[in-house]
């Protein structure tokens, strides 16, 4: 770690004279947090750089959320003493990557042609390789510090720590289930050439007012989720299912918000994988439909509720016990493939379907009691329905030759 602070700075008159009068700003991919049985530490999240941060050099970002000369920050940071050089204070700080440089303040014409004549073509040079530099350092334009920290960390692999212990179960037991519903195998169901189905599929918007066939729903949950059997070596808690999951941890939940479910009393649902069945959690009430109303029927831009929706959890304990410090990606990427698996296989059976990224942070999921909820975290849904119209491939504008 670096050990970057103000006071490291040296002392140098301030009355040099100033040909430079670009501003400098806080890197914004730069975060705080706290160091194991240390004190602050910045993250600089673009190139996974880390620097200990003493209350001196935290309060001198603070006054960096938008852009300041060198003058005026002098006039401005109580720690700038009289006599202290605080360019080169910034300059260090931008060439170790907590400041960024940005363009210069425009300044009225008779200054820019003063301005023209004195600039030498070192500086100029220093100008391009400075907005190089900040063009290639940003490859994901638009992102959070908090989204470079996930990709960053991410990309350094799993804790060294990680692995240990008895690994948590693959397998999730509700609480006060009131029910349990036995599926269909589903191996009567409609299917057709894989080749077929990719060019079928498509988010459909428009669902019949019949209800979803309990077959149907069976085959889906059956081809797209259902446990084969056990991986070795056991004891690690690893299952062969449809979808494919980082390390086989599978810490992906299927709960079924069932409004209109041919044989399924109104209500919500959680699938079991290696039962396949249905363990009935809640009676439908208008808590639920508003739930399926703000994480589905919005999201997709439905006119009307669908008869069914998928809602897609995840025990992320099941991937941080082999994966910490990579987890949250790679519970996204099973997101993904899960995701994807539903969409293809409900088309195969014919079932009109829509996914929605739509997470609750905090999730509010009103069929689970709030100690399981503290233990899933929401990432995805689905909504499920008959089409309106038959299915058919997408009316799409062919591309250019």
């Amino acid at each position: 770690m670096d050990d970057t602070t103000a006071h490291d700075a040296p002392g140098a008159p301030n009355g040099a004279p100033d040909h430079d009068a670009r501003p400098y700003r806080r890197n914004p991919d730069l975060l705080l947090e706290w160091a194991d049985g240390g004190g602050p530490v910045l993250v600089d999240c673009g190139n996974w750089r880390k620097f200990a941060a003493k209350p001196v050099l935290v309060d001198l970002l603070n006054h960096l959320d938008r852009p300041h000369t060198a003058d005026q920050l002098h006039d401005r940071w109580r720690e700038s003493a009289p006599g202290g050089d605080v360019r080169r204070l910034l300059d260090r700080l931008a060439a170790a990557g907590i400041l960024r440089r940005c363009a210069p303040p425009p300044t009225d014409l008779a200054e820019d042609a003063e301005d023209a004549e004195d600039a030498e073509d070192t500086e100029d040079a220093e100008d391009t390789e400075g907005a190089a530099e900040d063009a290639a350092r940003d490859p994901g334009a638009g992102w959070t510090a908090y989204e470079r920290a996930v990709h960053a960390r991410s990309g350094l692999g799993p804790d060294a720590a990680a692995g240990r212990g008895t690994p948590p179960p693959a397998r999730l037991h509700h609480p006060g289930v009131d029910a349990v519903i036995a599926l269909p195998d589903g191996a009567d169901a409609p299917s057709r050439p894989l080749v077929d189905v990719l060019a079928a599929r498509r988010s459909v918007r428009g669902y019949a007012p019949d209800p979803v066939p309990l077959p149907l729903l069976a085959a889906l949950l059956a081809r797209a989720a259902r446990v084969h059997g056990h991986l070795a070596p056991r004891a690690y808690q690893q299952t062969q299912r449809p979808a494919p999951s980082g390390g086989a941890r599978h810490s992906l939940e299927v709960h079924l918000v069932a409004r209109a479910v041919a044989g399924l009393a109104p209500g919500a649902y959680h699938y079991d994988p290696f039962a396949h069945a249905l363990h009935r959690l809640a009676p439908w009430t208008d808590d639920l439909a508003a739930f399926q109303q703000r994480t589905v029927t919005d999201p997709a831009l439905l006119d009307h509720a669908p008869p069914a929706s998928l809602c897609l959890t995840a025990v992320a304990a099941r991937t941080t016990w082999k994966y910490e410090g990579m987890a949250l990606s790679l519970i996204y990427r099973d997101t993904g493939c899960l995701m994807q698996t539903l969409s293809l296989t409900a088309t195969d059976l014919g079932l009109a379907s829509c996914l929605t990224g739509r997470m609750e942070v905090p999730f509010t999921a009103p069929f689970l009691p709030p100690s399981l909820r503290a233990h899933l975290s929401h990432v995805g849904n689905m909504a499920l329905g008959l089409p309106a119209s038959p299915l058919a491939a997408p009316d799409v504008t062919p591309l250019d030759p």
